[in-house]
């Protein structure tokens, strides 16, 4: 039964401890807010509150409900409210905690999982579970329930080996496990990279332009001229360097397959690009450039007053800066800050943007979720499509059913058809930032610099962060634009293959 009278701090419920009666802890967990559970039911606080209300009354004891901790992993170690709830057992507050089910408590692994355990147990408290059945007072009882914790620590790690395993099996069979497919190539309907003939040969152009030592703007002037569309220099030096022209699919160092497609850049090419990439990099050291892969916010940042990129910068015996070095008949106010300042800035509003971290056996499962709901919605939309054709060539029902009818019938069909697209549309966009916010959450400080850059460029696209000069003033008066969360860049680094680079 749920008691009263004095007040919780963090569920904000009155409890109070009658006269011999024993007060328990209710601790509630939920590994990732909107995401799949092994048991969807317990992605509800409320239901996991009335089930451990249900196993108070059943031992005829009082409950303190605590404040859900909510994106929280069962793998983790720290947990502020699951401590707290200890720390009360520990100073005889509380004779114990009941759990919805012991995977709330814990997945963690063996030896972490024992110490929250002893913790408990050495202060006299006890664990109860609504789901599982044990007497931890006897060596069988607290056998089960070592079993129950093997099993949840089971489920989570055979998650994570099913996902490994469809990483590899993709890639045996030449399956591209990026969202987007390389320029020159477009996804055929088992998701494999297929020639874009046109598009190929402006990729050959762009290796047969950087192999006689051209520099990156000019193969961005090649690419806009003949493409019409505008990028960035940092994309030409990930095109030149990808091998997937080389007819590879990949992800991260293991995996690999060396001939998943077609090729449309010869080995002899690729490996003389490859050298003349060396020999540049080695000339241009020390060099700071707007867009230059050597700064965290170096040709991202623009400057208000012309729209410029901001270029990294350090003189001698002085701090390293962002500056536009526009020149003063184009720029009537050029933005300069310092760049460890704005640096911190960004990536705390990356980090807040990203939000707290969650449950890394969800995470890891984000991916392989989004591609089954992609497949889903894929073959929603065909099915659909299929319909509205057959309705199409059946002229006898048009025939059957009257001009009008008919063309009513055929109008919901195509409205379905729409439908369809959007949803589809919706999953693609929804799944990528998802992924960039974990791969934040997980890997956080971890990422070096050219990973931290192109997850805020893909975070930032179709959105700005943009200075204005103001000397004196602190950094968050100079941001005067830092727009995050728009749809997901064609030329940022797969967030994925990042988060796998920084686990490995």
């Amino acid at each position: 039964m749920t008691s009263s009278g004095t007040t919780n701090r963090r569920s904000g419920r009155r409890q109070t401890r009658a006269r011999g009666r024993r007060l328990f802890g209710g601790y509630l967990r939920v590994s990732q807010v909107g995401r799949r559970e092994e048991d969807e039911r317990l992605r509800s606080p409320q239901f996991q509150a009335e089930l451990v209300d249900r196993r108070a009354r059943e031992e005829d004891v009082d409950v303190r409900l605590y404040e859900a901790e909510l994106d929280v992993s069962g793998s983790a170690k720290a947990r502020a409210i699951l401590d707290e709830l200890i720390e009360a057992i520990e100073a005889g507050e509380l004779d114990g905690i009941i759990v919805a089910k012991l995977d709330r408590l814990s997945r963690l692994a063996p030896r972490e999982r024992i110490e929250v355990v002893e913790r408990i147990e050495a202060a006299g408290g006890v664990i109860l579970s609504a789901s599982e059945s044990f007497d931890a007072s006897t060596p069988e009882g607290r056998f089960v329930r070592d079993l129950f914790f093997m099993v949840a620590r089971l489920e989570w790690e055979r998650y994570a080996n099913n996902w490994t395993y469809a990483k590899a099996n993709a890639i045996a069979n030449g399956v591209s496990i990026s969202k987007r497919p390389a320029f020159g190539y477009r996804f055929d309907a088992d998701h494999r990279l297929e020639v874009v003939p046109a598009d190929a040969a402006i990729v050959r152009e762009l290796f047969e332009l950087r192999a006689t030592g051209a520099s990156w703007s000019k193969l961005l002037e090649l690419y806009e001229r003949r493409t019409g569309r505008s990028t960035a220099r940092q994309t030409m030096s990930k095109l030149v360097r990808s091998r997937v022209y080389l007819g590879e699919v990949a992800y991260g160092d293991e995996l690999v397959n060396a001939s998943a497609h077609e090729a449309i850049v010869e080995l002899d090419l690729f490996e003389t690009v490859q050298r003349v990439n060396r020999e540049r990099a080695g000339d241009e050291a020390g060099r700071r450039h707007a867009g230059a892969p050597v700064s965290f916010l170096g040709g991202v940042a623009t400057c208000e007053s012309c729209r410029r990129p901001l270029a990294g910068h350090k003189r001698a015996h002085q701090r390293a800066r962002y500056e536009c070095r526009s020149p003063r008949s184009h720029c009537a106010a050029p933005a300069s800050v310092v760049a460890d300042e704005l640096d911190a800035f960004v990536w705390e509003a990356l980090l807040e943007w990203a939000g707290e971290a969650a449950d890394e056996l969800v995470e890891l499962g984000a991916e392989l979720d989004a591609r089954g709901d992609r497949i889903v919605a894929e073959t929603r939309l065909e099915d659909a499509r299929r319909v509205a054709r057959e309705y199409e060539l059946n002229v006898e029902l048009e025939l059957e059913l009257g001009r009008e009818a008919y063309a009513a019938g055929r109008q919901a069909r195509l409205d379905l058809v729409e439908l369809r697209e959007a949803e589809l549309e919706t999953i693609g966009e929804a799944s990528e930032l998802e992924l960039i916010r974990t791969t934040l959450r997980q890997a956080g400080d971890e990422l070096e610099p050219n990973e931290r850059r192109e997850l805020l460029k893909i975070a930032l696209a179709g959105g700005r962060l943009v200075l204005r000069r103001a000397p004196r003033a602190a950094i968050a008066d100079r941001v005067v634009a830092l727009e995050l969360g728009g749809p997901a860049a064609t030329d940022g680094e797969d967030a994925l293959e990042l988060l796998e680079d920084v686990a490995a």
